[in-house]
């Protein structure tokens, strides 16, 4: 009788713990399913963005001048400028725009010299929405090495103002700073003109 007892007791013991891990493994799958489905509940289906395209040139090499025989580092010169600017506009799944929101919302691609001067990069946009309700951010790329031509590229999406259907203006003010070989911070120090471009956002755009 207690063997039966005992053996009662172990298949007691066994099938609470098969109701425990059975109890786990559903609510690992409710946790699962509900952070699978935050991109929608934040994004719904499909998320309108605008993707802003820059062309910024810098240029202007260090120079070095000979004074009683001794080189003598002189502050250089340089310049930059923007070109084909752009917005393109479109729609993506709220999973896809989480990822590029997250790991590739600013990209800059160095096309021009490998050097080792050091560009700055700071870009401020004012955003004005179809309700003229007027939005600033700011974004740092971070510091960029070599000198000549880079695409800049940056992801704009519901945070940054995109919440509804209309004509959006957007103005776009960037600062460059250079730091050449042989100096330990900035000798320029240069704010471009603001470049200003309309575009236009409709729900589902392809």
């Amino acid at each position: 009788m207690q063997h039966s007892l005992k053996n009662r007791c172990i298949e007691a013991k066994r099938l609470g713990d098969d109701m425990s891990k059975a109890k786990a493994g559903t609510i690992l799958i409710v946790i699962i399913a509900a952070i699978a489905l935050v991109p929608i509940a934040l994004y719904g289906t499909q998320v309108d963005v605008a993707t802003v395209s820059l062309g910024l040139s810098v240029g202007g090499p260090l120079v070095s001048a000979s004074s009683t025989g001794v080189n003598v580092l002189q502050i250089p010169s340089f310049t930059a400028g923007l070109s084909n600017a752009q917005v393109e506009v479109s729609s993506m799944n709220p999973y896809e725009y989480m990822a590029a929101r997250n790991t590739a919302r600013t990209q800059v691609v160095n096309e021009g010299d490998e050097g080792d001067t050091f560009v700055e990069i700071t870009i401020t946009f004012n955003l004005t929405t179809p309700s003229n309700n007027s939005l600033v951010f700011v974004l740092t790329p971070g510091r960029d090495q070599g000198t000549g031509d880079r695409t800049i590229q940056v992801l704009l999406g519901p945070e940054d103002g995109l919440t509804s259907e209309g004509e959006f203006y957007l103005s776009i003010t960037i600062t460059v700073k250079v730091t050449p070989p042989g100096f330990d911070q900035s000798v320029v120090d240069i704010t471009l003109d603001p470049v200003n471009l309309m575009f236009s956002v409709q729900h589902g755009s392809p």
